[in-house]
Order: C-alpha cells, then structure tokens, then sequence
C-alpha cells in the first residue's frame, strides 16, 4: 500500500482510558465461516484511485477467469475516490459510483465464470474518500470519527457503528457467492504500542460481526503488533505485503524488527497467510505499457516469485524482497495492481497486461 506522510499521532492519546470501547477482546469465536483463499490464487484492482465501470470491470472479470485467477479483490475505496454507492454514506451512483445493483450483476457475472469477488474496504487508514463523504451526508458523525484527513478514529465506539453500517450493506450485495470474505484493511495504521492495542480490539470486533454476517474476514500483516498478535481473532487471514511497511530507514527498520510480527510469528500462531509481497506482488498501473517494467514483472512473478518468498527485514536490519519461509504451507498468493497517478492507462491496457499473468502456485 502507499504510505500515508502526515498523521496527528497525538489525537490517539486523548481519552486513551477509554481505549477498549467496551468491546470484548475474546479470540475464541466458534461458529465462524473458513477462508480458503491462503490456497488460491488472487487478484487485485485498485477502484479507489483508479475507478473503473461495470463493463470495465467485466472485462476485468473474464481476463482473470481466463488466466486461472479464482479470485478478484475489488479495493472499492481509498482517500481519492469511493467507487461503491452506499445508503448510509449518501452519495449517488455514477458510471465509476457502482450502485448495488450493477455491484449484484458483477457477482453474477464473476459467478459464471467460477470466479469469486472479495469486497475490499479499507478501514481505519485510507478513508479519505468515505470521510469526505460522511462530512457532507453526516457532519455530526463526521466529528466523532474523523483522526485525520485519511483516518477514521478506531479508539472511538461510534465508528465500529460507521464502519458495521458500510459492511452491512456490501455484505447483502455480495453474498449471493459459494465462499465470502471481506478485505478489513488495517494496513499504514497511525499510533503508538498503546493505540495498537485498541487497533486489535477494533478490528476484532469488525470480524466478529462480519463472521456473524457469514463472511471471513482478512486484514494486512504491517500494523500487527507481535504483542497483539495472541489477541488477534485466530481466524482472521493475513495478507501480508511487507514487515518494512516500504520504509527504509534504519531506525524504523529495527523497530519494526522488533515489534511488527514477522511470517514465522504467524506460523508458529498457526494463522492463515496470503502472500502479497510488495516486490514480485505488487505492480503500479501508470507502469504499464513501460515494455521494460511490465517484463520483468511478469517474468519475475512468473519464473523467480514462489508462495514461500517473502518480503521480510533480515536479521542485519535490512529489508529482503525474497526472504524463504519454508514453514509456510501454502500456496496462496493475491497479485495487487494498485492505481496511484494511473488516469491515462486505459482499461484495454490493463486487460493486456493481465492477460499475460501467470501466478504460481
């Protein structure tokens, strides 16, 4: 994901007694839906900075189906755009504001094709877009959940009601599929140890609710705290992109060293892993049609990239882009074309370029 530059890490600690929201922290959750997706092959569409309409995103649907892709992730929101229509938020449905009724024909088109459709809402960070719009639809509310201009207040009970108001309603769009999971977010969250510790109740919470909805749930590896992790609901998916979060500085790559869980943390907690390392797993959109770079990403990803090669800080400090985790019994990947700056890419573009995926198992 990109990273976020400025954050109010300040506003986290007001009211920090009232960290736990009155929330239960139990992991233990029975009854609950089994993702399989850590042992299949995925794809990612940025429709939050690259929004895309029902007839793009067909084209989008049927060039996954044909390279063997049993899953397409759709990144519905970001701080630049919200691309779903949603009654709670009050915006209205456009050619790229996808209303639940071309959202419904999707599913049924993605379900022809023997290919599942994961909603991706990105929560607490990179909420710009929902944000702007509660402002408009809901200013009172707006108040009570804003931290900053990209971040919902996750140390605040009045946005798990925010966030459980969105979810309910994708939840109905989407549910008419054989398997369901949802994409939490929880990635290039703002705070400190003690603000982390109100994240994993948070998001907790979201996937108790979520899981009572019938709906796995999953979230990114870099704002899980080694710490938070026996916490964490153990039936959560992780996607993990990256233990340096990109970051290169060597200050924050020993902390992050220290205190971020790294892959075998999560093996040794017996957690379900997707591999989206950012090097062989992650491509820009505005790159493609750079003959160059779209090569080698697609050679590598094909040729030198395996479901065990992670991205990952070594024992020296340094951030290693094919770091081998044997322990990991997997086979399960989710290529991310994220559409930062990517307007003058064209939806043909795209098709090309995934037409040429090969992701290997």
């Amino acid at each position: 994901m990109l990273e976020h530059h400025t954050r109010f890490w300040m506003v986290l600690l007001i009211g920090i007694g009232l960290l736990t929201v009155g929330l239960p922290t139990s992991t233990a959750n029975a009854a609950t839906p089994s993702s399989q997706i850590n042992r299949r092959q995925g794809l990612l569409i940025d429709l939050g900075r690259h929004p895309m309409t029902e007839p793009d995103l067909k084209q989008v649907i049927r060039a996954a189906a044909g390279r063997r892709i049993n899953y397409l992730a759709l990144h519905l929101s970001d701080n630049e755009h919200l691309s779903f229509q949603s009654k709670y938020l009050g915006n209205r449905a456009s050619k790229t504001v996808l209303s639940p009724a071309a959202l419904r024909r999707l599913v049924t088109y993605a379900n022809a094709r023997h290919v599942q459709l994961v909603p991706d809402v990105d929560v607490p960070s990179h909420a710009g877009a929902i944000l702007r719009q509660l402002k408009k639809a809901r200013p009172k509310t707006y108040r009570a959940v804003k931290l900053d201009r990209e971040t919902l207040n996750y140390t605040r009970k009045q946005t798990n009601v925010v966030v459980k108001a969105i979810y309910r309603e994708l939840d109905s769009t989407f549910r008419h599929q054989r398997t369901h999971d949802f994409i939490l977010g929880a990635d290039e969250v703002p705070g400190n140890t003690a603000a982390y510790h109100t994240l994993t109740t948070f998001i907790n919470d979201l996937n108790r609710y979520q899981n009572q909805r019938g709906y796995a749930t999953v979230i990114w590896n870099d704002s899980i705290l080694k710490r938070e992790l026996l916490r964490l609901n153990k039936n959560i998916v992780v996607n993990y992109w990256s233990q340096s979060g990109n970051h290169s500085e060597t200050r924050s790559l020993q902390d992050r060293k220290a205190k971020r869980a790294s892959v075998p943390n999560l093996v040794k907690a017996k957690r379900k892993i997707v591999n989206t390392n950012s090097y062989a797993a992650y491509y820009q959109l505005k790159y493609i049609g750079n003959q160059r770079h779209d090569d080698y990403f697609i050679n590598y990803l094909k040729n030198r990239y395996r479901p065990n090669l992670f991205n990952e800080i070594d024992k020296h400090g340094q951030n290693q882009n094919r770091t081998l985790e044997r322990g990991v019994k997997t086979n399960g990947t989710l290529v991310c074309l994220w559409g930062h700056d990517s307007k003058h890419i064209s939806t043909k573009q795209i098709i090309g370029f995934i037409q040429r995926l090969t992701i290997p198992k």
